[in-house]
């Protein structure tokens, strides 16, 4: 995976089905360290108190590439790895999947089981809305309030992130580009600007890949 994007769920994603008596629910939430996994974990057990097995998977690329899984009593290879291939089938990098199973009195077999969690697993992670972000540049940007005007519609019909105006005798914000684009925005700001403006590196953040600087019409 390259060190600049990363993909992981939006929010808490949650997801059920009954297998011939035996209750299935999978959870699934975004997670950065191990630490997070294990409070995934606690706080499974907490809200569902009382069942047979807690079988769960993680991934983190934070801060080295890490995965753990278990089966939790399951026969092995019936639980842990369908749950892990369920966040691998989604590219997630930064996840955790506990799927819990109330169990119903009839066995499924291996075969069995390894369906339920995995399909269990799947369709949490996709409740949990997988997103994809990228490391890009942040700039800080001044100029006068016309040239902002100008800027700010511009920059986001392209798609471009903007953020924390501040006005006072001239307009100081921070625009956000993907490396590719960064040469195109320094272009457009100074176009925009007639030159005027200022455009200084800000740092780097976490945002959502999605179509942006450049994608829409050129101006």
């Amino acid at each position: 995976m390259p060190d600049d994007r990363l993909t992981t769920v939006r929010k808490t994603g949650i997801w059920e089905q009954t297998i011939r008596r035996s209750r299935f629910i999978g959870i699934c939430r975004p997670i950065v360290t191990e630490d997070d996994a294990r409070r995934l974990l606690e706080d499974v057990k907490n809200d569902y108190p009382g069942a047979r097995h807690y079988v769960y998977a993680w991934r983190t690329n934070h801060p080295v590439n890490l995965q753990r899984h278990s089966d939790d009593g399951e026969p092995s290879g019936t639980g842990g790895l369908p749950v892990l291939s369920a966040l691998l089938s989604e590219n997630i990098d930064r996840g955790g999947v506990v799927v819990v199973r109330y169990f119903g009195g009839i066995l499924l077999g291996a075969s069995g089981l390894t369906r339920a969690y995995g399909s269990t697993a799947l369709e949490a992670v996709r409740a949990a809305e997988p997103v994809r972000y990228i490391s890009c540049p942040m700039f800080l940007v001044e100029s006068d309030y016309a040239s902002y005007n100008r800027l700010i519609s511009q920059l986001e019909r392209l798609g471009y992130e903007q953020r924390d105006p501040e006005f006072g005798e001239t307009v100081r914000w921070h625009v956000g580009a993907p490396d590719q684009n960064v040469e195109l925005l320094h272009q457009r700001i100074m176009d925009l600007s007639s030159g005027d403006a200022m455009m200084t590196p800000a740092g780097t953040v976490w945002l959502e890949d999605r179509l942006s600087g450049d994608q829409a019409e050129p101006i």
